[in-house]
């Protein structure tokens, strides 16, 4: 016997109906401790976790054996599906457990893959961004320059900007690994300048030049760096 169009149709909007939906994304909102597996070995590491102001979800992480404290991520979430990363080139990739109580993945770097696991322990700490006082506007901008640690050049891009509530925030980030953002506290006195990391041993002195530069010396643990920042807009 045919069925007739109109039976086909039916049969058809109810095998649509039986699709699954697809699952909201999960909320993996908290604080997250657990290990990397490498080598045989564990490296212990944290992250928080939190919905942003914006939109979507922000991130720090913590990684004690590396003095690294609230490092900022990027996260995205799918479904139970989890992604972050602090340099694009080395991204964290897991899933949520069922519970919530749980995350699983890989780590995939420099043509390796390492697997992680973290627990949630308790809500996220996360500190915000940090405010310096107001710049001028001598400093203010985005500026360019070149890093050579230990014979390695490495293009760094300096951010400065002010806000209408009388603070300013500032960022480093290395274009050569990745696009590794690192917040900084800022403190102009005229020519005067010091940038200093927030999440590790690092800071910058130097001066604004008559010829409009940034120019100075990078600090990391017993090394400094002769670093000259230019101006791009």
């Amino acid at each position: 016997m045919k069925l007739s169009f109109l039976a086909i149709v039916t049969s058809a909007l109810m095998l649509c109906g039986a699709l699954p939906v697809r699952a909201q994304s999960a909320d993996p909102s908290g604080h997250w401790t657990g290990a990397l597996a490498a080598q045989g070995q564990q490296f212990a590491f944290e992250i928080d976790i939190a919905k942003a102001a914006t939109g979507g979800f922000a991130g720090a992480v913590t990684i004690p054996v590396q003095h690294i404290s609230g490092l900022p991520l990027h996260v995205s979430v799918d479904g139970r599906s989890i992604q972050f990363y602090a340099r694009r080139d080395q991204v964290f990739r897991g899933e949520l457990s069922q519970d919530g109580k749980s995350i699983a993945g890989e780590l995939a770097a420099e043509a390796m893959t390492l697997t992680y696991t973290l627990s949630r322990t308790g809500d996220a700490k996360l500190a915000g961004p940090v405010k310096s006082p107001a710049v001028t506007g001598a400093l203010e901008g985005v500026w360019t320059g070149v890093v050579e640690p230990g014979g390695r050049s490495a293009t760094v891009t300096l951010r400065i900007a002010n806000h209408p509530d009388g603070t300013a925030t500032g960022s480093l980030v290395n274009d050569s690994q990745g696009g590794l953002e690192l917040p900084l506290a800022i403190v102009q006195d005229a020519s005067r300048v010091t940038l200093s990391v927030t999440v590790l041993e690092g800071s910058f002195s130097g001066e604004l030049t008559a010829a409009g530069e940034l120019s100075g010396t990078w600090k990391e643990g017993e090394k400094t760096i002769p670093v000259t920042f230019t101006r791009v807009r």
